[in-house]
Parts: C-alpha cells; structure tokens; sequence
C-alpha cells in the first residue's frame, strides 16, 4: 500500500512539470504550440540528431552529483522527480517532445520479466535510481511519441567505462 501511495504521488509530481520539448516533429515537420523563449533556449541547447528521442545523463552513484548543472543547462527547474528501483546509479532522463509516453519497468534478475511500475502520459524529465548490480539493469525505460516506442536501460560499460543509453538516446552526462 505505502509502495502504491509513493508511485501516486510521483505520477503527480510528474504530471505537474512541463518542462517538455516543443520542437520540430521528427521528420522535419515544424510544431507550431508555443513555448517559453527561454525554456526553447534551454532545450535548443541539446544537439539532438534527428532520430534520438531522449537525452540521458549518468548523475552519480548513491548520490547526485551536478543536478545543478543540468537544471541550468537543460531545465527550468531542479526540483525533478526520482523513481527508485535499488541503491546504485543515478540517471537524468529528458525527453525530447512535449506529449511522449513514459512507462518505467523493474527487471527480475531471476526470471528476466520486467514488472510495470510507472506510467504517465505527458512527458516531463524524471530521475531513476536503479542497476544495484554491475551486470544486470533492473530497470527498463519505455519512451512512445507518436506510434514509436523505443526501450532503453541506462548502465555504466564494464568494458570501459561509458555511459549506456540506448541507441536513440543522446549522452549527455558531464565530463569530469
């Protein structure tokens, strides 16, 4: 019960930010809703290529670390909601239109099915704690924009060392 009372409010904390992407539809197709010129700036500022859908930036293990970074750079806020799924890495993820799906699942290390935990329908940049283990994501990150849906579990490459974020995601993650 305390576990369903914590996805309600994070699924209302979420539907409460609109820092979402209105930019040009993929394709080219110019979106003609309005937004703030300097939220446009912000977001304008990730060099998306023309297929990639999100951005994905690793924020640290078992703490954040440069939020405050992001926040100015990216966002309108730093106040953005964190989905736990275990205690190990954190990730920033922004999607890149206004009006994308998210649907968030945790991964059995035992059984390999994936369990639904989170769902909203209005994209807004979230946070997700999870990947307890260096060899298995238990998490998988579900983005749907227009009849395309893509999947992505973000990981840190035991063979040297990148940020993992899905083939259609942009790595944005700060370079120390």
């Amino acid at each position: 019960m305390k576990k369903l009372l914590i996805i309600m409010l994070a699924a209302a904390l979420m539907l409460s930010f609109t820092a979402c992407r209105e930019g040009p539809l993929p394709g080219g197709e110019p979106n003609n809703n309005e937004i703030t010129e300097e939220h446009a700036s912000k977001l304008d500022s990730l060099e998306f290529e023309a297929d990639q859908l999100y951005a994905a930036a690793y924020l640290g293990y078992q703490e954040i670390e440069d939020l405050a970074h992001y926040a100015e750079k990216y966002l309108d806020s730093d106040n953005i909601p964190i989905h736990y799924f275990s205690d190990g890495e954190y990730y920033l993820i922004i999607p890149r239109y206004e009006g994308m799906e998210v649907t968030l699942y945790r991964n059995s290390i035992e059984t390999g099915e994936k369990t639904k935990v989170y769902e909203a329908s209005e994209c807004t940049p979230f946070i997700i704690k999870c990947n307890i283990s260096d060899i298995f994501p238990d998490v998988t990150v579900e983005l749907g924009y227009k009849g395309e849906t893509v999947e992505f579990s973000p990981y840190i490459s035991l063979m040297d060392g990148s940020v993992q974020v899905g083939e259609r995601g942009l790595d944005i993650t700060k370079i120390q």
